[in-house]
């Protein structure tokens, strides 16, 4: 089994930071908390419950992206790279600049590290 480069690592916790902040986004949705958003209740519920389909979402391409998926692989760097665009859609302030970096990050270092997670196109192998 090939030793998993430090990058890699560094990778998944990326992913598990992004996954924890749409989670901890979806519970201060839902519970009224979050204070920039004072949005009817049903509004609030679907925004809520996005919210942590997205964190189920990242939480199974992480799994299947440890695994070994090459489709994962993808999809998972097409999620980092369209929340990257996305984030310019908005008034972009500190806040949206740290959450710019948290997914430009694992883009580079998924781009760097491609032929650990697709190594069939590693020729040394």
């Amino acid at each position: 089994m090939t030793k998993r480069p430090l990058t890699v690592i560094v990778t998944s916790i990326f992913v598990l930071l992004n996954l924890l902040i749409w989670l901890a986004l979806g519970i201060l949705i839902a519970t009224n908390l979050h204070p920039a958003m004072s949005l009817p209740s049903g509004t609030r519920g679907i925004m809520a419950f996005l919210s942590f389909a997205i964190a189920a979402v990242l939480l199974g391409l992480f799994i299947f992206l440890n695994k070994g998926s090459r489709t994962a692989y993808y999809l998972i760097l097409a999620f980092f790279t369209f929340t990257a665009v996305l984030t310019f859609f908005d008034d972009v302030g500190w806040a949206d600049l740290l959450v710019l970096l948290i997914n430009i990050i694992p883009i580079i270092l998924l781009i760097k590290d491609r032929a650990y997670y697709l190594p069939s196109l590693n020729p040394a192998q």
